[in-house]
């Protein structure tokens, strides 16, 4: 065979293997992109279904934490007014004579009683609570405790309110529930103030109490006050729970949520 048909045979042969190699990596390639593809996807369907399942226990927590708080609103304001009222028909029933101020009396306690379980309902009610605005149902729940008598409540708004997702605002407003039920029980305050902030990017909420504080230092292991959980619950729907205490001079929890 005549040296140029070597030369050719082997250049051919040559490029056959050039192109095989190439083939090759270009199929190793694909493959690897494919894997690591599927493992990104697989990656994602993992961090939704664990994001689905802590928001799950999330609103778990929050619904005992809040059948756990009307209880003890029931016990203590719904339980004793109708307790009053009852020590109040037994008088009337053992009076000899009829006593209208007495029955005046015992009409407003349960009327009392009546207003205060429909306010309980309305602030369990998750329905409610997707129909109304954020603003509306703070607003009803800071006018709620107001009416307690045991602490004066006030709300303000600041800049336009934007709608929010239905389940960014039913945990904003658990967050805000508990952060109210706290100052409540432990707080020992006169005075509690909500205001909402909306920015064109993001939404704050600041609750501020004139109570007796607490140790900074105490914040993440105080269990009494669930402050790790609030903290916890706004990082599943991407916001931020901060606190600020000191003793004797109050305490404000800010959360702070981006629209997107």
């Amino acid at each position: 065979m005549p040296e140029e048909n070597y030369t050719i045979v082997a250049g051919v042969v040559i490029a056959i293997i050039v192109l095989l190699i190439a083939a090759s990596f270009i199929v190793i390639l694909v493959t690897y992109s494919n894997n690591r593809k599927k493992r990104f996807l697989q990656e994602q369907q993992n961090l939704q279904l664990l994001f689905k399942e802590q928001l799950l226990q999330s609103r778990i927590e929050m619904q005992e934490e809040t059948f756990n708080n009307i209880s003890r609103e029931i016990h203590d304001n719904v339980g004793q007014v109708l307790s009053l009222a009852k020590v109040q028909l037994n008088i009337m029933e053992q009076g000899a004579c009829f006593n209208q101020s007495l029955l005046t009396d015992v009409k407003e306690s349960v009327g009392k009683a009546m207003v205060d379980l429909r306010d309980i309902a309305k602030s369990l009610n998750s329905d409610r609570i997707k129909l109304c605005s954020l603003a509306e149902i703070t607003n009803h729940e800071l006018q709620r405790i107001g009416r307690l008598g045991t602490i004066k409540a006030f709300f303000s708004v600041e800049g336009k309110e934007q709608n929010m997702e239905e389940q960014k605002k039913l945990i904003i407003f658990r967050i805000i529930q508990e952060s109210l039920q706290n100052i409540l029980k432990h707080a020992h305050a006169e005075k509690v103030e909500v205001i909402f902030y909306y920015a064109s990017n993001h939404f704050k909420c600041e609750l501020r109490d004139d109570g007796k504080g607490f140790n900074r230092e105490l914040v993440k292991t105080y269990e009494g006050l669930g402050l790790q959980n609030m903290i916890s619950r706004a990082a599943l729907i991407g916001g931020q729970v901060s606190i600020s205490s000191m003793i004797n001079k109050g305490t404000t929890i800010t959360i702070d949520l981006p629209y997107e």
